[in-house]
């Protein structure tokens, strides 16, 4: 052991680490559990080490760096001690589910959302370990248009919310099944689950995560064509929230876009192109298939506005994204839009 070293040094960084995530200051939280990971290393203590390689794969997700986290949390995949533990292999292939989906990689994505569902199901009783994991994998199925699928998943997740499942990991489910009834046109089924999702989470434990939830619940309000008060209260609430959290570039501009969304929906075409040029010019900071969302709706904006040729250059943008993101509904959705804007343009 290095002499400057002294006992217990790397549990005061690990401890120095977990207060800086806990404070969103993630580039310092990342800094210090590098640090607490190499002492750890050094003193021989496996699990220390592993915990705080894991915290430095999500602080790199936070900082909107999937790519490092992907392939930080895959090195950590085949580490002895994953491969020994099923929980601890679990909670790697949930977080590379999320990371490859952050991606584009929506196949792949769910094929880690189902190692880990099948690693958690063999950890034992641990009901939360099993509702993240299911919670991964429904959001790939949904993501990737397999809707009847992410829709069966959420059947058996619903039968792991219990009394016994803590507030916030309930919440959570209760956002995922409400967001798949939605995407299968079910908005009263959808919003049901919603109001769930938002008594179970709470402002006060993760104001972070419930920004997060708010622009989630708009988002997919909009893509049901739900344009009602409720609707631009969530919306309200995300800006509102998301003005004290700060957030990535990436959350910034997945909340503008649920703006223009609203925008778009309520005719005011022009402030929706406005608002949706500078998100279509930074579209390399977010998933590929959320590029296409927004790609999608500047091409419409454009075509109600006056400007279908540039609408058409904008909607065909959106149908590559979204046949590279793997998602063929809503590529088939934008080939429609297109036909429709040169049906409109010739008449």
């Amino acid at each position: 052991m290095n002499q400057s070293q002294q006992p217990g040094e790397h549990v005061f960084l690990e401890l120095r680490a977990r207060d800086a995530w806990n404070q969103r200051e993630y580039h310092l939280a990342l800094k210090t559990a590098a640090e607490a990971a190499a002492m750890a290393r050094s003193n021989a203590d496996d699990n220390a080490w592993w915990n705080m390689t894991f915290l430095e794969a999500e602080c790199l997700k936070k900082t909107g760096a999937f790519h490092d986290a992907q392939r930080l949390a895959e090195a950590l995949r085949e580490d002895v001690l994953t491969q020994r533990y099923p929980d601890l292999s679990a909670r790697v292939s949930t977080f590379l589910a999320g990371t490859l989906q952050g991606q584009g990689d929506l196949a792949l994505a769910a094929e880690e959302a189902r190692r880990a569902v099948a690693m958690a199901a063999s950890a034992g009783d641990s009901p939360d370990l099993r509702i993240t994991a299911q919670h991964a994998l429904i959001a790939a199925l949904a993501e990737s248009d397999q809707i009847d699928d992410a829709w069966e998943e959420c059947l058996r997740l619903a039968e792991l919310i219990t009394p016994d499942v803590n507030s916030q990991t309930a919440g959570k489910a209760y956002w995922v099944i409400g967001n798949v009834a939605y995407l299968r046109r079910d908005a009263a089924v959808g919003t049901g689950y919603h109001r769930r999702a938002a008594s179970n989470l709470s402002p006060s434990n993760d104001l972070d995560l419930w920004a997060r939830f708010n622009r989630a619940s708009a988002a997919l309000r909009l893509a049901a064509g739900v344009v009602e008060p409720e609707t631009l209260e969530c919306i309200e609430r995300a800006e509102l929230a998301a003005s004290i959290v700060g957030g990535s570039e990436r959350d910034k501009l997945e909340l503008s876009l649920t703006r223009a969304h609203w925008l778009f929906l309520t005719g005011q075409f022009d402030a929706a192109v406005e608002r949706l040029r500078p998100i279509c010019e930074a579209s390399s900071l977010i998933a590929s298939q959320t590029a296409a969302e927004a790609y999608m709706l500047l091409g419409q904006a454009l075509a109600r506005s006056g400007d279908p040729l540039e609408g058409l250059f904008q909607l065909e943008k959106s149908q590559e994204l979204f046949r590279q993101s793997g998602a063929p509904d809503r590529e088939a959705q934008v080939a429609t839009l297109i036909d429709e804007v040169h049906r409109t343009a010739d008449s």
